[in-house]
């Protein structure tokens, strides 16, 4: 019996409803944009045109031509998609906002106002209390934080959901400003920099913030108060790890006989060689600070010559080069006293033919 053609697959138009689908995608829904558009306050068509003008749409999922692109999907004119009195009503004295409910079976259909605070104005307030992470927010609407204001009933404890569609960008822009939020020293960098300060426990961290500005502020750095809050999705370990507490540093002139064996000239090349540049000199160990100047300035410190040997005519020395001596950390870490590799120091030295 004769049917309609179907393409090689056996689907019926399935290539136009693939594409179909794919354009649904790349759109907001038509309800959770109009919620989100009303949510502005924008007055007239014009002020649409301005708000569109200034980027605001810029990367967003609503589109700046809605009465094209939702033409057969709810359109019903400007003063529905922007929820203000229609022009030649005069049951409302002024412009407001305004919710359709008409639709009994729809997403907005509740008939009753929402009683949480329009997004833009409740994220203005939020951002005053000064929070700048997601678990800090948590403390706070868990009472945690009892000498701040208390929360207003119309902002919600779980804002991530209610104004999942109305403008939710993420806890960074719940919490914070743009003009305050800070682009912290990236995680590796910051790490190697606070092991080579020595700091003793994590209890000693804030004084070291404090009590170390400056010294901090002349490398360049900017370090959060909450590291571990901070780089949580960046590579965090421990705090344990963050101030290499648990690693075995070599001592002073130990590591620095073993410099003079690579015959670096430079702070530069010092640096290249800590950032593993230096691809023909042996790999760095771990347990070898990378800011030495500032890990052995009260243990034999006297300057970058000296560090390096650069002062040094290496090419006259009549004794064998050492450039092939390399330090490997002992798998102990310098926990065994008696450690038949180490003896305790928690490296060794390995001549290479």
């Amino acid at each position: 019996m004769p049917g309609k053609k179907r393409n090689p697959e056996g689907n019926v138009h399935s290539q136009l409803d693939l594409w179909a689908i794919k354009q649904d995608l790349q759109r907001e829904d038509f309800k959770v944009a109009r919620e989100y558009i009303r949510s502005l306050g924008l007055e007239d068509h014009a002020g649409w045109e301005t708000f569109v003008r200034d980027g605001n749409l810029k990367d967003s999922r609503i589109p700046e031509n809605p009465d094209k692109v939702y033409k057969h999907q709810g359109w019903n004119g400007w003063h529905d998609w922007l929820g203000v009195e229609q022009p030649g009503k005069k049951e409302k004295k002024s412009p407001q906002i305004l919710f359709d409910n008409t639709d009994k079976d729809g997403l907005w259909s509740d008939p009753e106002p929402s009683k949480w605070m329009n997004f833009h104005e409740a994220r203005r307030m939020v951002r005053e209390y000064g929070f700048e992470y997601e678990e800090e927010w948590r403390l706070f609407v868990d009472g945690k934080f009892p000498e701040r204001e208390v929360l207003p009933d119309s902002i919600p404890m779980n804002p991530e959901q209610v104004y999942r569609h109305l403008g939710w960008m993420g806890w960074k822009d719940w919490l914070v400003p743009p003009e305050k939020r800070v682009e912290y020293t990236r995680l590796n960098k910051a790490r190697e920099f606070v092991r080579s300060c020595r700091i003793p426990d994590k209890g000693a961290w804030r004084d070291f913030l404090k009590d170390m500005a400056g010294l901090i502020e002349e490398y360049k750095m900017v370090l959060p108060v909450r590291p571990h809050l901070e780089y949580k999705e960046s590579g965090w370990i421990s705090w344990e790890d963050w101030l290499g507490t648990d690693i075995n540093y070599h001592d002073f002139t130990s590591t620095r006989k073993f410099v003079h064996s690579l015959r670096l000239r430079t702070q530069k090349d010092w640096a290249d060689y800590c950032l593993g540049r230096l691809t023909h000199k042996p790999r760095r160990a771990g347990s070898i600070f990378t800011w030495p100047e500032i890990a052995y300035r009260d243990e034999g410190w006297k300057g970058w010559e000296d560090w390096l040997g650069a002062g040094k005519e290496i090419h006259s020395d009549p004794t064998p080069s050492t450039s092939n001596e390399i330090m490997i950390d002992c798998k102990c870490r310098g926990r065994m006293k008696n450690c038949s590799e180490c003896d305790g120091k928690g490296y060794y030295t390995v001549h290479l033919d």
